[in-house]
């Protein structure tokens, strides 16, 4: 099966089906698919040191800000939300004892 073709997107949603009927939670799938996206981004970026044109279906990008992009999709696909704006904007002091040395 060529990358581009349709019929891959299926491919990841008959496995992530296999590891929700294994217990699996969409966190869990996430981090599978972190790791899988690592360990691609470090094999694209040693095989180019040799040949620039190596693993051309990586796209001319292999870069760890790529693969940022492709991580935090994969957490917003497994439910996970970025924290609101407002919760940014917290004082110091607004959860008493936070920061404080034990």
């Amino acid at each position: 099966m060529k990358a581009n073709d349709p019929r891959l997107g299926n491919v990841e949603c008959i496995a992530a089906q296999a590891m929700y009927d294994d217990g699996r939670t969409g966190l869990d799938i996430a981090a599978m698919w972190i790791a899988t996206i690592t360990s691609a981004l470090i094999h694209v970026q040693n095989a180019r040191l040799d040949d620039p044109q190596a693993i051309p279906s990586w796209g001319p990008e292999a870069t760890p800000q790529v693969a940022a992009r492709r991580i935090i999709g994969r957490l917003l696909d497994a439910g996970w939300r970025p924290p609101d704006p407002e919760c940014l904007d917290l004082p110091d002091d607004a959860i008493p004892g936070l920061g404080e040395a034990s």
